[in-house]
């Protein structure tokens, strides 16, 4: 059963600032979620990033983002 899990992703921006962006991914687990989540980010050619938290989502929360299975979407 796919469940939403919220990641935090940090990086350097080019002022040398660091900065964090939060998404939500659709995964079996936390494990999944930041390998999906990882995969995402290459496909697109990001580098020098880390995967800071993978946390599941509440139930409030997932009832909120609805996300399909296999679904990454930054948060706002």
């Amino acid at each position: 059963m796919y469940w939403p899990f919220k990641t935090t992703v940090v990086f350097v921006d080019g002022n040398g600032r660091e900065q964090r962006l939060s998404y939500a991914v659709s995964a079996d687990n936390g494990i999944k979620a930041k390998s999906q989540l990882e995969r995402r980010l290459l496909g697109q050619e990001v580098r020098g990033y880390r995967v800071e938290s993978v946390v599941a989502a509440t139930v409030g929360e997932a009832a909120n983002l609805r996300l399909p299975a296999g679904c990454v979407q930054l948060l706002g």
